[in-house]
């Protein structure tokens, strides 16, 4: 015959895990099925990036300033990420170079003002969304690349709805964007660890996408 205790413990495992499975996406077990709809807070979003310096030191920077949106339909384990930078408001803790990166040598901002990820294919690993395929737009080239989605957590707000934390990797390397300037001495490989953070909205609120401002 099972304990008390044990049976306690049984039911708060198994509470646990039914937590766990909400965490991930932030729905319910009960919630109708179709795809949520998410739009990235570009207040609380941040993009960093690190890149070798002279071989010896590395170089960490961020852009201040992004925009986008996520759709996913866990149970047809479909959706999309569409997510664009404004490169003006690159910051590597130096004006001087943060200018040199938006010349004409680097970025070139004044013709190419953003850099687009337009998602091709989700991965998932059952509910968990764990990656995407996609095509990344800079300096005016597209190319196909691979991200890793490490963290998609979501929990309610006091003021209502939820609001979803979101941590992306990848690795690209500029000179497949025509950004060869400086090679080797600064390197070919930008690694890019978005940390972005999401909030759940009706499919209406989807199509005002909010702009970056410089």
């Amino acid at each position: 015959m099972m304990s008390a205790q044990g049976a306690l413990a049984r039911a708060l495992a198994r509470g646990l895990l039914a937590l766990a499975g909400c965490v991930v996406l932030g729905r319910p077990d009960d919630a109708a099925a179709g795809p949520e709809f998410f739009r990235i807070d570009p207040a609380l979003t941040r993009t960093e990036f690190t890149v070798s310096h002279f071989w010896v030191t590395t170089l960490h920077g961020h852009f201040a300033r992004a925009h986008g949106t996520i759709v996913l339909d866990v149970d047809d384990r479909t959706g999309s990420i569409d997510f664009a930078i404004d490169v003006d408001s690159v910051d590597t803790g130096w004006s001087v170079r943060d200018d040199f990166l938006k010349s004409e040598l680097m970025f070139d901002v004044s013709r190419f003002p953003e850099v687009r990820f337009r998602s091709t294919q989700l991965v998932f690993d059952r509910a968990r969304l764990i990656g995407a395929t996609g095509d990344l737009t800079m300096h005016d080239v597209t190319r196909p690349v691979a991200v890793k989605v490490e963290r998609m957590e979501c929990r309610p707000e006091a003021k209502g709805g939820d609001r979803c934390a979101v941590v992306v990797v990848s690795t690209v390397k500029r000179s497949d964007f025509g950004m060869t300037f400086a090679l080797p001495f600064v390197g070919d490989d930008i690694d890019l660890d978005f940390r972005l953070t999401a909030r759940r909205v009706a499919p209406s609120e989807m199509a005002a996408e909010p702009r970056t401002t410089r």
